[in-house]
């Protein structure tokens, strides 16, 4: 009879301590709240480099940013990004890998991807505790492909199911992701493989809303889906100077200045109440000129 007792008293312990630790992981909503944090695209290698932290620590104070979603070039030095990422860490900033080409989303069984989640978990492994990775930013972009114009509805299948299948390692890994999108994804043939790429392939959708005619109209379904799942939808807000890849006054907030933009995404906030709608800038170089422009005026 004791050592019946003790057997189920025991069990009890195992399961309390399997329930607790299970709440201490990062949940759903926690996720969703990580990555809707103000955020920042960072394209250039050299903004790893320590020289150019006075840059990097400038633009984040400057535009309220708690995340940076930083490219690393394939020839980066492991100490450089590391010491990057205690950087980030020190200063309590959340650095997301920012990885992608076209040619991935189409791949057989999702290669790039998979070897990207890889080697995002093994500079964390070797970053330490506090001072890694949180996540991934895909950029993948298979509308820009010739094969897109061919049969988009076949293209979007695969390139969904590369995203689902990533997601599901990086989760493994404990690695958010954030899969940046277009606005028009939600059009007739593609608008199911849009809800299954929020629903299944990803911790939150950035939307490359680069038109100010209607912020808030064209990113309505990206945002319904978004709250249906509990997922993170970033509206991202493009810098750049009208010219550079055919963008016109239409696309940037270039001329408007930052203060317009903080008043789009007010407006959007008032459109959409939702909690975990964050909003990101597009890019840092562009930002930080924009700065020095502002400074010398």
């Amino acid at each position: 009879m004791k050592r019946h007792f003790f057997i189920f008293v025991q069990t009890g312990i195992w399961l309390l301590a399997a329930i607790i630790l299970a709440g201490c992981g990062p949940g759903k909503e926690s996720t969703a709240a990580l990555v809707s944090e103000t955020g920042i695209f960072s394209w250039e290698e050299e903004y790893i480099l320590p020289e150019k932290e006075a840059d990097v620590v400038k633009a984040m104070e400057r535009l309220d940013c708690k995340a940076v979603y930083q490219q690393i070039p394939p020839d980066a030095q492991e100490a450089e990004v590391l010491d990057y990422l205690k950087r980030r860490g020190e200063m309590e900033q959340h650095v997301f890998y920012l990885a992608g080409a076209s040619e991935w989303g189409l791949q057989e069984n999702a290669a790039s991807m998979l070897e990207t989640v890889e080697k995002t978990a093994e500079w964390n492994r070797k970053a330490g505790e506090g001072n890694g990775f949180a996540g991934i930013v895909w950029d993948v972009e298979p509308y820009l492909l010739d094969e897109w114009e061919n049969n988009r509805e076949e293209c979007m299948q695969r390139y969904v199911e590369n995203c689902i299948r990533s997601y599901e390692e990086a989760k493994k890994e404990q690695l958010a992701v954030i899969v940046c999108i277009p606005n028009f994804y939600d059009r007739p043939g593609l608008a199911e493989q849009l809800e299954l790429l929020v629903e299944k392939g990803c911790d939150g959708i950035a939307v490359m809303n680069y038109n100010k005619a209607d912020e808030a109209g064209q990113i309505a379904v990206e945002a319904r889906l978004a709250e249906k799942y509990r997922k993170g939808i970033i509206h991202i807000t493009e810098m750049q100077k009208p010219g550079y890849h055919s963008l016109t006054e239409q696309n940037t907030y270039y001329y408007d200045g930052f203060d317009a933009v903080w008043e789009s995404w007010e407006r959007l906030r008032q459109e959409y109440p939702y909690e975990y709608l964050g909003f990101s800038w597009h890019y840092l170089k562009p930002c930080l000129h924009l700065m020095e422009k502002e400074e010398n005026a």
